[in-house]
This record gives C-alpha cells, structure tokens and sequence, in this order.
C-alpha cells in the first residue's frame, strides 16, 4: 500500500491519536485520583467516628470509675484491716495450750499452787509454786518440767520445805519454788 497522504496531514494525525491517548491517560488519572480522595476521606470520617465514639466511652469509664471510688476506698480499708488481723494472729499466744502442756508436765501426786503467765515473761525466769505428797514428788516435778524442752529451760528448784514441821495437816505437806524459763515458741 502506498501512503500518498501529505506529511502534514500524517503529522496531524498522529498527534490526533496521541491527544486521544493523552485524554485517556489524563481520565484514567483523575479517576484514580477522585477514587483515591474518596477512600481517604472516607476513612477520615471513619476514623473520627471510631474517635468519637472511643472517647464517649472513656468519659463513660471515667464516670463509673467515680462511682466505684467509695467501693475501691471500702476495699484498700479491709485490705489494710486484714493485714492488721494477720499480724494479730501470727503474734497469737494460746494460753489454753500451755497450760494443757504444763498440766500434761505435772506428775502424780503434785499440785500447781501458783502459775503466772504474761507474754512479756517469756523467754524470763518465772517462779512456780507447787505442793508435793513428798520430796521424791517434787523432785519428780522438776525432771518432769526439765523433761520438757520444748516449754521449759533453765528448769532449777529455788527453795522446797515441808509444811508437816508448822502442823498444818494437809494432803500435800511439801511446798516447792521451782525457777523456769517458758520458752517463747511453747505458745503458739
């Protein structure tokens, strides 16, 4: 085929086709760039919805957060009141268990005449006083009452004497001092 067209015509229309490629591209760009601003404002608005709603609910939060503050308050004080309690009770001292160890301690044929305890004594000699059938019996008190490590130390005998020499006539005629030591554990 033979193009007999003059030059010029032929330079018109191949700018003619690029134009019309250039107005494509140009539509395809501004498409692209309507859609683009369309998803970004878009997403604008759904992000300010998203804030607005989050910052509803921290204001909600907050609100029922004071409301709870007296609830929080009511807590940390029995909190404090049980910590309190704890330490109460790990200073407990049951004296009904010593004394059950003290009376499981006294032999046959002895008696307590005395016995007083205070937790400011432990761990400090005491003097108990006791009334014996005989010396043997008081005796025995004693090895009983050293026996016991675990509740008595230093367990010694400050004075003993017997009550038959002034004519008393009792059951128990032989009274006995013992010094002792209760150990600070056998309380507890």
């Amino acid at each position: 085929m033979i193009n007999l067209l003059p030059d010029s015509h032929k330079a018109e229309i191949r700018a003619a086709r690029t134009n019309v490629l250039l107005i494509r591209y140009i539509a395809i760009l501004i498409a692209a760039i309507t859609t683009l601003g369309g998803l970004v404002a878009g997403s604008y608005i759904a992000l300010n919805g998203a804030r607005d709603s989050a910052e509803q609910k921290v204001a909600e939060n907050q609100q029922r957060v004071g409301q709870y503050q007296s609830i929080k308050a009511q807590a940390d004080a029995f909190r404090s009141d049980l910590t309190v309690a704890k330490s109460i009770l790990d200073q407990h001292i049951s004296f009904a268990r010593l004394v059950y160890k003290i009376a499981d301690a006294v032999p046959k044929n002895v008696i307590l005449d005395g016995l007083a305890l205070d937790p400011q004594t432990f761990g400090t000699k005491i003097t108990i006083t006791a009334s014996a059938k005989s010396f043997e019996d008081a005796a025995k008190l004693k090895d009983s009452f050293a026996r016991k490590q675990d509740v008595f130390s230093s367990v010694e005998i400050q004075s003993i004497q017997s009550g038959a020499s002034n004519g008393s006539g009792t059951d128990y005629p032989v009274k006995v001092n013992l010094g002792v030591v209760i150990n600070k554990g056998a309380a507890q």
